[in-house]
């Protein structure tokens, strides 16, 4: 089997005979239901292929979908002059990059339709542009935009450079109003929707399809898909760990799965994540190895946030996942637009957050870990990280307890209200033990209390109590007064109890005990 890995054109697929998942009907339906659309997922979801599968069929090329079901439901197939602007690949970190990327795409169109000399202006240019594409094709244009966020994301932080980008991008955006009467079908996508771009309150504003039932699954691979096109694959998986096929499948859905969309999607892999895991015959992180935005962790520096509650614990509205404005604020529908956090739930016209699967869930732990400590060198931190994993598996508590003590020195914690120094190390404590792979529950709730933090591995149930500026006996002791432990149902696991104090003069973990 050849996976497209790396390939982000159909027609280059198609041609090249690589696998590819038939998202065609629901193509179809999309040409065949309106003009204007937007569409937001997070990065290395396929956005690029869909962009390029529309231009494919925009174009009239027929013959790339033998044997897909557009070759059934089309019928009428027509040649559109088709202007395909892409904005990933480059870096937008001045206020020249921009203006000179959109101008190298008209020189491009220009030869083909004819320049017009009078017009300067990046909205009047192109808008004649489109006017002279049907003047001489007799066709109406196809816009299609991919990543038509970018030139904003890359300069969050740098307000002057942002501010430039957003009116060169109004101007261009414009267009879909200004020279509607030009045009067949527009389609944009991107990570972020940025609702004071202006593009999502003008007339001919495009339908966001970002939260649709209806195509929660056009990027992306479900489970249905998953066992169609490649079941021989995973079974050649299972043989090399030498596990059932079943096996296998948890495995992969515990992994990659675990996205949703819509209060009512189905499952959705990560396409990146899965097709490299099935290539390699490995279970890796292969969609955190791609890097984090640069946006996403600027983002999180600048604000306080309860990283305990993302697992699968916070409530939010779809009005706040759907716009992300100016608003570099809004920490919630940057990390569920960028992929850190899916749709669990849906209650009360409120969204169930938390994390999609093990691939980010431990990623995330790994992004922001560094924003916490002061660590010189990204090495180090990593290799703090994997012996905290190889203590934890291995159930050494004094080890690991030393190790998280190690970390905990690197962390500024740069408050000196005692409060917010506690919450700082309640959030350490969690994102390193919810590195190691493990889920871990914070303020956990038991009949007659909370536990601090609770977790298990293979054989153990931890039960950890934490006190500050107090003593890690005392602590100790909360866990015997409320029967905590009895409360903990393990019929097959030790219960390990640990008391933990937290200084707030030495700001770390100063002793702790284990029983």
């Amino acid at each position: 089997m050849k996976y497209p890995i790396g390939i982000q054109t159909f027609e280059k697929i198609i041609a090249g005979g690589y696998t590819y998942v038939d998202k065609t009907e629901l193509v179809y339906k999309l040409v065949s239901s309106g003009e204007y659309y937007f569409l937001s997922r997070p990065r290395r979801f396929g956005k690029s292929l869909l962009t390029t599968t529309l231009e494919a069929y925009f174009q009239g090329k027929k013959e790339l979908f033998k044997s897909l079901a557009m070759e059934r439901l089309e019928q009428n197939w027509v040649k559109y002059p088709v202007f395909h602007l892409d904005f990933s690949g480059e870096v937008y970190d001045s206020i020249q990059s921009v203006k000179e990327q959109i101008v190298t795409h008209f020189e491009k169109w220009e030869v083909l339709y004819g320049k017009d000399e009078t017009g300067k202006r990046i909205g009047t240019r192109f808008a004649n542009l489109l006017q002279r594409a049907y003047e001489r094709t007799g066709q109406k244009a196809v816009i299609l935009i991919d990543e038509y966020d970018k030139p904003l994301t890359d300069t969050i932080g740098q307000q002057k450079i942002q501010d430039k980008n957003r009116e060169i991008l109004q101007s261009l955006y414009g267009v879909l109003k200004k020279a509607d009467k030009y045009i067949q079908f527009a389609f944009l996508t991107g990570v972020t929707r940025y609702g004071k771009l202006g593009i999502f309150s003008a007339a001919n504003n495009p339908k966001d399809l970002s939260m649709s039932d209806e195509y929660a699954t056009i990027c992306g691979i479900t489970e249905s898909e998953l066992h169609t096109y490649f079941d021989d694959e995973v079974q050649l998986f299972a043989d090399k760990l030498s596990v059932s096929k079943s096996d296998m499948y948890a495995m992969l859905k515990r992994k990659f799965d675990g996205y949703h969309f819509s209060e009512r999607s189905e499952d959705v892999y990560n396409p990146f994540s899965l097709l490299n895991a099935l290539s390699d015959k490995k279970i890796l992180n292969y969609w955190y190895a791609t890097g984090t935005p640069t946006y996403l962790v600027k983002i999180l520096g600048k604000n306080d946030i309860d990283i305990p509650s993302f697992d699968d614990k916070l409530l939010t509205t779809g009005e706040m996942l759907a716009t992300f404005g100016n608003g570099e604020n809004n920490v919630i529908a940057a990390l569920y637009q960028s992929g850190y956090l899916t749709i669990k739930g849906y209650q009360d016209e409120c969204y169930l957050l938390g994390f999609p699967n093990e691939e980010v869930s431990e990623g995330f732990t790994r992004v922001l870990i560094p924003n916490y400590t002061k660590s010189d060198t990204s090495d180090r931190k990593d290799l703090d990280l994997v012996k905290l994993r190889q203590f934890v598996n291995a159930d050494d508590v004094d080890a690991f307890m030393t190790q998280i003590q190690l970390i905990m020195s690197q962390v500024p914690f740069e408050s000196t209200e005692p409060k917010l120094i506690e919450a700082n190390f309640r959030n350490m404590l969690y994102l390193m033990i919810r590195s190691t792979g493990h889920k871990v529950s914070v303020e956990h709730p038991v009949l007659g209390g909370r536990i601090d933090v609770f977790f298990e591995t293979e054989k153990y149930v931890y039960i950890i109590e934490c006190k500050r500026d107090q003593s890690a006996k005392e602590a100790l002791s909360q866990i015997d007064e409320k029967k905590y432990a009895k409360k903990i149902s393990s019929a097959d696991k030790h219960i390990v109890k640990v008391g933990v104090n937290f200084s707030t003069e030495e700001r770390n973990m100063t002793e702790w005990v284990v029983e």
